[in-house]
């Protein structure tokens, strides 16, 4: 037996550490991120800097619109997640869970909308739901709990010349056109 099979085979699926963290946390609306990097906040080193709110005239229900916009982190709701379609950047090693706070509102925009709307009362609106396929939500405040951090150490598995890439040419093999 591999130990690749091996490690497999005895770790628990990232699918199933989240159910039991969302069980453990009672109900409520969770979303997830995923990264290449184990960083999670409101910064320039997310992938997703910025990103147009309802009411700018670039804002579309299906455009990222990346490097213009209000500062943003992007999740995908969890229900989309656990259906088993592979929503974008699933390949990446790190999965964040979050949970909406109680007093957070996400906006919920479909195509042709172009106004913010205000916040239910005794609720602050910290960003939108993007009811696209897939669905996303947009966080533009901080209006999220972590509650778990996941790294996927089977999906990530490499071989050793995989890991450390091919060989590098000899000085000779420079010399005779080889590279």
């Amino acid at each position: 037996m591999r130990i690749f099979e091996l490690l497999e085979s005895r770790l628990p699926s990232i699918k199933s550490q989240i159910l039991a963290d969302v069980e453990k946390h009672g109900p409520g609306e969770y979303f997830v991120r995923f990264t290449d990097s184990d960083k999670l906040g409101f910064s320039a080193r997310q992938r997703f800097g910025q990103t147009p709110d309802v009411d700018d005239p670039n804002f579309d229900v299906d455009y990222i619109g990346t490097g213009q916009g209000r500062r943003a982190l992007w999740f995908y709701p969890l229900s989309y997640y656990l259906k088993g379609d592979q929503p974008y950047a699933s390949e990446q090693p790190y999965v964040w869970l979050v949970k909406l706070k109680p007093n957070a509102w996400l906006q919920r925009v479909r195509r042709g909308d172009k106004e913010v709307k205000p916040a239910p009362q005794g609720q602050e609106r910290v960003g939108i739901l993007r009811m696209s396929d897939p669905p996303a939500a947009v966080f533009f405040a901080p209006g999220y709990e972590l509650v778990g951090k996941y790294y996927d150490y089977s999906g990530q598995h490499r071989r050793h010349g995989l890991v450390k890439g091919p060989e590098k040419p000899s000085f000779f093999d420079k010399v005779r056109g080889y590279r």
